[in-house]
């Protein structure tokens, strides 16, 4: 293959927390795959030759991106998408090949045919034409077309997950959207998983994420409000409270008369 589709907001999404190093490492990987139309070599040290890997640090690169996106198999280390995109592209092919195979004799018939003795040459081009149509109603009826679903383009819930995010999860999501009438949209699915990657990153955790969104019934993904600290200060912050209040006194030039120390366990 020399084109393969290269989706920026799902490839940013599933490497977000990976280094420069790693995502280029990823990178080049992707465009050996699809060069090859066939899955990575098992040999290490063969591998690393084809990426120009030579140091100890682009070695582990491409070891732990190996382990994340790829899966070994016998044939070698194998990845989901690039293995249906290769599919896609060689259906695509076969079937552009068959329909100018089909082209080409159709003109090769129409130029080799003799005009009916009987018949003047407009008579002969209005034969033709029928006969086309003829042809190509009878093409329609053995292969009909496929109607297309309102929505069937896309499904939110069978996309290409970062590692860091349960399926299970997302699809609960997804499939709560849908039962209030308003599904993921392509264009929604790619900034939620941005949305969630960065949630991730401030300490939320995915789960928690989705779970506050669907029972709070919103259509944005938001995490848990923290909760106010509940029940009376320990001994350590009353005596850390009593010693700054004490402090602000002293620096006012005050002598201090009444302080509240509030109520400190004595047994501890």
């Amino acid at each position: 293959m020399n084109y393969y589709p290269h989706h920026i907001g799902d490839f940013n999404s599933a490497t977000r927390h990976l280094t420069r190093l790693e995502r280029s490492v990823y990178r080049d990987m992707l465009d050996l795959y699809y060069d090859t139309e066939g899955p990575l070599t098992p040999e290490l040290d063969s591998l690393c030759r084809l990426l120009l890997a030579r140091s100890n640090e682009e070695r582990t690169a491409v070891e732990q991106v190996l382990n994340e996106f790829f899966t070994e198999s016998d044939e070698g280390w194998c990845h989901a998408r690039c293995d249906a995109e290769i599919e896609k592209y060689h259906v695509q092919r076969e079937a552009k090949s068959a329909a100018g195979k089909a082209s080409a004799a159709k003109r090769a018939q129409k130029t080799q045919r003799p005009l009916n003795s009987r018949s003047t040459p407009d008579e002969q081009s209005n034969y033709d034409c029928a006969t086309n149509q003829n042809q190509n109603h009878n093409q329609d009826k053995e292969h009909p077309p496929t109607p297309r679903k309102r929505g069937q383009g896309f499904d939110a819930a069978a996309i290409d997950l970062p590692n860091w995010l349960d399926r299970e999860d997302w699809q609960s999501w997804v499939s709560d959207r849908k039962a209030r009438k308003k599904p993921v949209t392509e264009e929604g699915a790619r900034r939620q998983l941005k949305q969630l990657a960065d949630y991730l990153a401030q300490g939320h955790k995915p789960a928690d994420v989705i779970g506050n969104s669907i029972a709070g019934g919103y259509q944005g993904l938001f995490p848990p409000k923290a909760q106010a600290r509940a029940g009376p200060p320990s001994r350590a912050q009353a005596m850390a409270d009593w010693n700054a209040e004490l402090s602000r006194e002293l620096a006012q030039g005050r002598r201090p008369t009444e302080i509240d120390m509030g109520v400190i366990d004595a047994s501890h």
